[in-house]
Formats: C-alpha cells, structure tokens, sequence
C-alpha cells in the first residue's frame, strides 16, 4: 500500500487509517470525510435559559409561584414554631423563577473519540529478514506506519510502504498489498500538528482533543530488519521476470478487509 500524501485523505471511522479509497482497505468499512468523524457526547447537565410563557400562562405561573412562596412561609413557621421558617419561603421563589426563565440540559460536546488498537491476528507468522524489492519510501524505509494515539487508543493512523522481500532459510517470498505494520516504535514525539501536516491531514478535528495528551509514534521497517509477516502465501506471476515459470514467486498478498500483518521485531 503506498500511501499518497498529494491527494487529500479520507478516514476509515473505525479503524482511523489514512487512505484515498470508499471503502477502508484494512476493515472494510466505509471511509468518511476527517470534518466527520466527530462524535457528539454528553458530558453533564447545565442550565439554559428559555422562553417566558406568555398570556394567561404566564399569569397563572405568577400567581402559582406567589401561592407556593406564601404557603412555604406559613408551613415553615407552622413546623418550626419559630420565624425562621419564613426562610423557606424566597427558597419556594426562586424554585418557581428558575422553573419560569431556565431549563436543565445536557452538556453535548463534539469529540474525536479514540478507537482500540487492531489484535494481533491468529496464526503463525513467517520471520525473516526484510529486503529490498524495487523503491523504498522516505530515508530509504520499506514501510511508514504513522500513528496518533492517545492513552485510550488511536486518534488517526497512515502506512507508507512498498513491496520488499522477506528473506527466509532457503527462500523469499514477495510481500505486497495492504499492510498493517506494527512493532516497537522507531520515533516518538509529541509533534501532533507537524505530522498531521506531513499527512495533508490538517482538516482532521484534532482540535477537540487536548494535544498534550497525545503522541506520534512512528514504527519504521529498514532494509536488514527481522520482521514477523502473518498472511496467506501463494505463487504470483512476478510481471518482467522472464518465462511462466520463471515468474512464479511466493507471495504474500494483503487485500481489502485482509491486510498482510508485519511485525518489526527488535533486534536481538
């Protein structure tokens, strides 16, 4: 998957990748605009004002709140035996007041909610050594995998790569498609706006989540690398390698809804 920074990106809602397609090459999903990944959530209750009821309405709310601040006075004095009981009656006026000019609402705010980072599929993975196939991505990597994340999980992710091979015991095999890379991450900082910008993202409502909680990790896959590669293997014919037979190599292929999982494993 070579991601490009050149065309304005969309975004998968539920598992935040950067992409150009309609539907996310990773789960499946369809893509969104970034403006509309907001998500509005309630956060508590306030006070709004509202409009006065007018006519006999607001006649009859008058005299209701005279009557109740009248009665609270006189029941107050009745229970207490004393003149502090009066004292409940302004509290009765200022109930029937607020009753009249202020609601309760609830507090609705736009977040851009963090999602939960993908599991690790099952199966077991080839390990090897990256390679190589024909370009590398920026500093010369086989893969970018860019993630913004906060300590709930990941605001918004891209991948940068290429096809490489993975070296094996006695063989390669080709590794090519959609990825999802994973691993130790290579750089981490807390450069939110610049990576947004380095991705065309900045139409992504970032704004609504404090940056200081969150973080750029980027994990980068070099050539000489042990990685853990999970997919389906099978022979392609590698266009402009000669002969049918001669063309046929073990390929790993991520596809739509079913992306080649890569591990970058720590160098031992």
């Amino acid at each position: 998957m070579k991601f490009d920074p050149s065309r304005p990106p969309v975004c998968c809602p539920c598992c935040r990748l950067l992409q150009h397609a309609r539907v996310c090459v990773d789960c499946g999903a369809d893509t969104a605009a970034l403006g509309k990944l907001l998500q509005v959530r309630i956060e508590g209750l306030t006070t709004v004002s509202k409009r006065p009821a007018t006519g006999w309405r607001d006649t009859l709310a008058l005299l209701g709140t005279a009557f109740g601040i009248f009665a609270a006075g006189t029941a107050g004095v009745l229970i207490s035996h004393s003149p502090a009981g009066l004292l409940l009656a302004p509290a009765v006026g200022i109930f029937g007041y607020t009753k009249q000019y202020w609601r309760s609402a609830f507090k609705r705010r736009p977040r851009l909610a963090a999602v939960p980072p993908r599991s690790r599929p099952a199966g077991e993975p080839l390990i090897g050594t990256a390679q190589p196939f024909e370009q590398t991505v920026r500093s010369g990597a086989l893969a970018v995998a860019t993630t913004i994340e906060s300590r709930r999980g990941v605001i918004v992710r891209a991948v940068d790569a290429v096809p490489f091979w993975l070296a094996l015991p006695g063989r390669r095999v080709l590794v090519t498609g959609d990825y999802w890379v994973a691993g130790t991450a290579s750089e981490r900082d807390n450069a939110v706006s610049v990576a947004l910008g380095e991705l065309e993202a900045a139409e992504l409502p970032i704004a609504t989540v404090s940056t200081r909680r969150l973080q750029v990790l980027r994990v980068m896959l070099m050539p000489g690398d042990r990685v853990a590669v999970s997919g389906r293997a099978r022979e392609e014919q590698l266009p402009g390698a000669g002969g049918y037979r001669d063309a046929l190599v073990e390929t790993i292929r991520g596809e739509s809804g079913s992306p080649v999982w890569i591990d970058r494993l720590d160098a031992q």
